[in-house]
């Protein structure tokens, strides 16, 4: 049986905005802690466990997910993310971007000593250490004018050598190496493909993904819902 969570933290809107203003700016890491404490909650109630816990997120979304595997890679195994905010630090100091100005009443301004000291305690792009990472398929699109390409690939490329850093000779041997998948969508902007095939052969990818790394079983839930469908 699989079950999907949708974990509301501080600094959503889904609230309002009391609940928003609780995690923005330089209250970004209280959603962290949330984040972190709803799924430590679902393993407490053993409604799941690490090894079968998955992560999605997107846009802004990724951040906290970000930052999850950085300060908490143990709580989970796989991430998928989707056109993913990842590099919130130098995005915004550069104000030549689309929204980076707009953007500011939400992540705080670097220019600011206070605020550039905060952000760089969560972005996930400027934490990244030698440890063990969940595997991550991460999809970005080339026509994405919302979340730079550029921070898509630095992060990756930073997070591939932590990796192997870790697992060097001297390192983590035991410990199975993660998958870290970039699919970069040709074309595609910030919401993804328009064509309803490819968005839907894009969510086939991800739970392909999400099946492998979880260990789960495709045959065997494909015969119980043929099963199903018979009653």
């Amino acid at each position: 049986m699989s079950c999907i969570f949708d974990l509301i933290v501080r600094g959503g809107g889904e609230r309002g905005l009391a609940w928003h203003r609780a995690g923005s700016v330089l209250q970004k890491r209280k959603g962290l802690e949330d984040l972190a404490a709803c799924i430590q909650t679902l393993h407490q109630s053993r409604v799941s466990r690490p090894a079968l816990s998955a992560l999605m997120a997107c846009s802004a979304g990724a951040v906290l997910a970000g930052a999850l595997c950085n300060h908490y890679p143990q709580l989970i195994k796989a991430l998928v993310l989707q056109a993913p905010f990842l590099d919130v630090l130098d995005t915004m100091q550069d104000s030549s971007l689309p929204l980076t100005v707009e953007e500011r009443g939400e992540w705080g301004d670097p220019l600011l000593g206070e605020h550039r000291d905060y952000i760089a305690s969560y972005c996930p792009c400027h934490n990244i250490r030698p440890q063990l990472y969940p595997s991550m398929l991460i999809t970005a699109y080339s026509e994405d004018q919302r979340v730079p390409l550029s921070g898509v690939v630095k992060y990756v490329d930073r997070l591939k050598k932590a990796l192997q850093t870790h697992l060097a000779p001297d390192g983590d041997n035991a410990s199975p190496i993660p998958a870290v998948i970039l699919d970069i969508q040709p074309g595609g902007d910030h919401f993804g493909p328009e064509e309803f095939h490819l968005a839907l052969n894009e969510s086939a990818r991800q739970l392909a993904f999400l099946y492998s790394e979880l260990g789960l079983n495709l045959d065997k839930n494909q015969r119980r819902w043929k099963k199903s469908q018979k009653h």
